[in-house]
């Protein structure tokens, strides 16, 4: 009997050690598995991360292939100076034309008579004052604002240039700020680089012109 219960002992002790071992070894293998879980799942989720922002950058790209960007933002001003076709363009050309006749209205009912920027709308309208734009910076709101400084001419002779401020509510335009009166000394600078621009302009039409004229007068008659 003694002998008997010693090896039910043995054994009980023995299974049970296995039981603690097997016991031992699942659990090890269940935190081996879960931390594997967790590595994937971070993997995962920064290879998501990683394909969203290459999406969205992809998307950007695309964007700005279709509508170039021109360093501007919603609520800042960008400077259209830095191309001078922006600021011969049909826009910033209709908006600077609006500012000049309001201009004309404004100096003629207002006690500025007598200012050497006093223009009157006949004068515009003849063509006579002329509005050349200096410098021009662009807002997007809801519409766009245009800050101008436009040199204005009469009989291509510098009268002097003003700053101002026009809302372009989707073509609805308005002056919303007159600024500083310039003399004519204060822009002589850029008035000179603009008008060397078109000048140049002009010559290369003409040297076009003259080409084209020269390749039609060589060419055989049928």
């Amino acid at each position: 009997m003694t002998t008997a219960r010693r090896s039910n002992t043995i054994i009980s002790t023995i299974i049970f050690i296995s039981l603690c071992i097997i016991a031992i070894t699942i659990t090890r293998q269940s935190t081996i598995n879960l931390r594997l879980r967790n590595e994937n799942s971070e993997v995962s989720a920064r290879r998501t991360i990683t394909d969203s922002s290459q999406i969205i950058m992809s998307s950007r790209q695309q964007q700005e292939s279709v509508h170039p960007r021109t360093n501007n933002m919603v609520g800042g001003y960008s400077n259209l100076g830095h191309d001078k076709n922006l600021l011969k363009s049909e826009q910033v050309v209709k908006v600077t034309n609006y500012a000049l006749k309001e201009h004309a209205e404004k100096s003629t009912s207002t006690a500025s008579v007598g200012h050497s920027l006093t223009i009157s709308p006949d004068e515009v309208e003849s063509g006579q004052v002329t509005a050349v734009v200096l410098e021009a910076q662009q807002q997007v709101v809801a519409g766009l604002n245009y800050k101008l400084t436009i040199a204005l001419l009469k009989d291509s002779t510098c009268l002097g240039a003003l700053k101002v401020t026009v809302y372009d509510r989707f073509g609805d335009l308005r002056v919303t700020k007159w600024g500083d009166q310039l003399t004519c000394d204060d822009v002589q600078d850029l008035l000179t680089e603009v008008m060397q621009v078109e000048e140049s302009e002009e010559k290369a039409l003409d040297v076009e012109e003259k080409i084209e004229e020269g390749m039609e007068e060589v060419e055989p008659n049928e």
